[in-house]
């Protein structure tokens, strides 16, 4: 039973993916790969630019990300002063080669435990750095989407026609998610469930997490939304919108990158405003410069990491 358990988050993925498509078929039925590189070609330099900008900004947010979670580790005493190069490291790698490597939240504890258990981390400093790095996706997600749907529920393009108190109301239940956590984290230490007591990191941690997060969200949609042909009604919450249910549905698909099901679920969205080979070029560059650019460059950092270890640390010192 154990083994067709571990083959089931994929399958899944894939069965999604193959419903999708099937309803993509209209939509690609007259669309060419040339058509594909020739809009992939046709983004305008500037826009490029300004995408690597964001790019610049995205990785600097990567390699921030773990910072909560040593903070949170070092005032229970379960961390060793680290230096920020060393969380940036860490934090960088884990997340930048966890998207290309799928099963995000396995792949990126992986790495992590590779990297903190050689600074001298603790299992439990280590699992409080894991336990607020892998959240904090999710509160990100319910923090932006909840705002938008309070604030403009018409930017959240959604099948069939849905009155904008009830979207009003989604939006206000998205947001009391992380309101509700910040709030326990202000009056407990920790809270049981399911039996078992987890440790809450305080208000001001929890609010840095998710402050990271929706800057983090928010960034990398900025660069999709950068490259994307300008079109009506094409604004940038519309596009956050798509991006958030895009890169939910890559996730849980466990397929590595979300490959096939993150494209789809945008090509879906955006085909209500654009050609297929406009946003199949679009999605392809970013593609390009935000999941293989950073993987490649995180790629080297943690090879070099590990030559660095067996090359000039053999007697195991750090």
């Amino acid at each position: 039973m154990r083994r067709l358990t571990k083959f089931l988050p994929p399958a899944l993925g894939l069965l999604l993916l193959a419903g999708i498509g099937l309803g993509l078929r209209g939509f690609l039925r007259n669309t060419s790969l040339g058509d594909v590189f020739a809009a992939f070609a046709a983004t305008p330099v500037p826009d490029v630019l300004r995408a690597l900008g964001l790019l610049t900004v995205s990785f600097c947010i990567m390699a921030a990300y773990d910072l909560p979670g040593v903070k949170f580790a070092r005032r229970t005493g379960e961390c060793p002063p680290l230096p920020f190069y060393r969380v940036g490291l860490a934090s960088f790698c884990a997340y930048a080669l966890s998207h290309v490597l799928g099963a995000t939240a396995l792949s990126a504890a992986a790495i992590r435990l590779r990297f903190y258990s050689h600074w001298g981390v603790p299992p439990a400093g280590l699992g409080r750095i894991v336990a607020l790095s892998g959240s904090s996706f999710s509160l990100g997600i319910a923090t932006l989407l909840g705002a938008l749907l309070l604030a403009d529920p018409g930017a959240v393009p959604l099948p069939g026609d849905m009155a904008p108190p009830l979207l009003r109301l989604a939006g206000a239940l998205l947001l009391a998610v992380p309101a509700a956590y910040v709030g326990l984290a202000r009056r407990f230490d920790s809270v049981r469930i399911f039996g078992r007591r987890i440790a809450l990191p305080g208000p001001r941690i929890a609010v840095a997490q998710t402050i990271l997060s929706c800057l983090d969200i928010a960034c990398s949609c900025a660069i999709l939304h950068t490259v994307l042909p300008p079109a009506p009604g094409l604004s940038y919450p519309v596009t956050l919108s798509l991006y958030a249910g895009a890169f939910m549905a890559g996730s849980a698909s466990g397929l590595p990158g979300g490959v096939g099901v993150f494209d789809s679920v945008l090509l879906l969205g955006f085909s209500d405003y654009l050609s297929a080979s406009d946003a199949l070029g679009a999605i392809l560059l970013f593609r390009v410069m935000y999941f293989l650019a950073p993987a490649s460059f995180a790629g080297l950092c943690y090879m070099g990491h590990e030559f660095w270890i067996h090359v000039f640390l053999r007697d195991g010192k750090k």
